[in-house]
């Protein structure tokens, strides 16, 4: 599998030694770097290998920028300004234009696999043991479960003719040439059933996991809420609901009310967070690539003097008008994610409406920490589950549940596709910007309605374009339809 990227990775880690690969035993150095099997002999070289892989998540292709900002341009929640020319042909849907996540996603699997294959062979105790196994096979999961939604069909929607099937799985690790295989596509079902047994062995062993350490390290209740989504993703709905239900009661995470929801995002960890990618004063991604840059002129809230970023990417028309569609008998907008959105600055052209949910939290210009599973989607998760269950009344109950938090008031007498369509709904105004919404149009089967140019749900460009590099090296490995 990978061929390409494993050639890349080995040849640098010949020059530097660097984040894993390395042929001979040196150092662990610093102490979020992996170096190869053979260094992975001690809890602190092990302790070192698993942070590695948390930091892959970090990569402008990953959370640091694309997993969170091309899911809004892509759909029909965000707009390119052309500020800085960036993401406009993501924007545009133009062919090839999308996600880029194959090769880094993949970098940090093989992190985790050497991880996980030293595990048996080093000294530790079974809680460490455990600990370990857990989070490399929650981030595996997660890495696995964001190429599929990049580069294959969902269960729930799929062009048949176009299926080209899953990613390729790699459940062992790849230090030299030789190791490297050249798989096939497996079919979207046997992927999404790997990920699902990630999660379940992960649950298992982080049983025991304390929270202390907070959101950006996997725990129970992290794994469980991400099986909540990968279950619901493919059609599971009785274990996206059942999960979904023991993540709200895993104590991590804390859902906050109407007067803390939108103070909760002008703090470094949100608190709603299950999972979130943690960045260090060190890690700043800067002015270029950053979320902040991406979605905001803003510096600091309010303040339209001083500009900051480039605001790359804007809500559209539409986002707005469902943000402010609830009003009060004054005209006064009901919904209070809309004061998550303000006026920018002129300073990079015109002035426009922004989402300040990325502001330099973290106390420092293009800082922040980028939250990937947060409470709220447990009780939409269950909502959407209930629906296609059945169970309307229980649906609503977790539908007003965000509804009343968000202050608008709560539905009645709802059923049937006026129900489904107002859970869809709510998942776009409590995700916008946090990078849902294109995979959520897209497991539904329905077309994005946008400007410039509509992108039906049959064509082609709605998967990623897997690297040619890849298919080059890999004649087992079959290109997406029409690229």
């Amino acid at each position: 599998m990978n061929t390409h990227m494993f050639k890349r990775v080995l040849a640098t880690s010949m020059l530097t030694c660097g984040l894993f690969a390395c042929s001979s035993l040196v150092d662990v150095k610093p102490k979020t770097a992996i170096d190869s099997s053979t260094a992975l002999t001690s809890q602190e070289a092990v302790n070192a290998a698993v942070n590695a892989v948390y930091d892959a998540l970090q990569s402008t292709d990953l959370y640091g920028r694309d997993l969170i900002a091309i899911p809004e341009v892509l759909s029909d929640n965000g707009r390119a300004t052309n500020n800085s020319s960036r993401l406009v042909a993501e924007y545009q849907n133009q062919p090839g234009s999308h996600l880029i996540n194959w090769t880094q996603d993949y970098y940090g699997i093989n992190q985790a696999n050497l991880v996980l294959d030293a595990l048996p062979k080093v000294t530790l105790t079974d809680a460490q043991r455990n600990s370990y196994m857990g989070q490399c096979l929650f981030l595996r999961a997660l890495m696995y479960f964001d190429l599929m939604k990049s580069y294959a069909y969902m269960p729930t929607a799929i062009i048949p003719e176009y299926n080209r099937g899953g990613v390729p799985l790699s459940l062992s690790g790849v230090l030299t040439l030789p190791q490297v295989l050249f798989p096939s596509r497996p079919g979207i079902d046997e992927v999404y059933t790997q990920i699902l047994a990630d999660l379940t062995t992960a649950i298992d062993k982080l049983g025991a996991t304390a929270n202390s350490r907070g959101p950006a390290y996997a725990t129970k209740g992290a794994a469980q809420a991400l099986y909540s989504r990968v279950a619901l993703y493919a059609g599971k709905y009785q274990e996206s609901a059942d999960f979904a239900t023991s993540a709200l009661a895993s104590g991590v995470g804390t859902f906050q009310s109407k007067t803390t929801y939108v103070a909760g995002w002008r703090t470094a960890v949100n608190p709603e967070s299950m999972f979130e990618v943690n960045f260090q004063t060190s890690e700043n991604i800067g002015v270029n690539t950053s979320l902040q840059t991406t979605f905001t002129t803003l510096v600091t809230l309010g303040n339209t003097a001083t500009t900051g970023g480039f605001g790359d990417v804007v809500p559209t028309a539409a986002l707005l008008a469902d943000l402010e569609s609830e009003k009060d008998a004054a005209g006064n907008v009901l919904d209070i994610r809309r004061q998550l959105y303000e006026l920018g600055t002129k300073g990079r052209g015109a002035q426009n409406i922004e989402t300040t949910k990325f502001l330099g939290k973290n106390g420092t210009i293009n800082l922040d920490n980028v939250p990937v599973i947060r409470i709220s989607e447990m009780y939409l998760n269950r909502a959407e589950a209930y629906y296609r269950l059945g169970r309307e009344a229980d649906a609503i109950k977790d539908l007003n549940t965000i509804r009343t938090r968000s202050g608008l008031t709560e539905k009645t007498g709802l059923t049937g596709t006026a129900l489904l369509d107002e859970i869809i709904k709510q998942r776009r105004l409590e995700f916008a910007f946090e990078g849902h919404r294109f995979w959520d149009l897209k497991r539904l089967g329905r077309d994005i309605v946008k400007l410039p140019t509509n992108l039906p749900f049959t064509d082609y460009r709605v998967l990623a374009r897997i690297p040619i590099s890849e298919i080059n090296n890999n004649r087992n490995l079959k290109q997406n339809y029409n690229y």
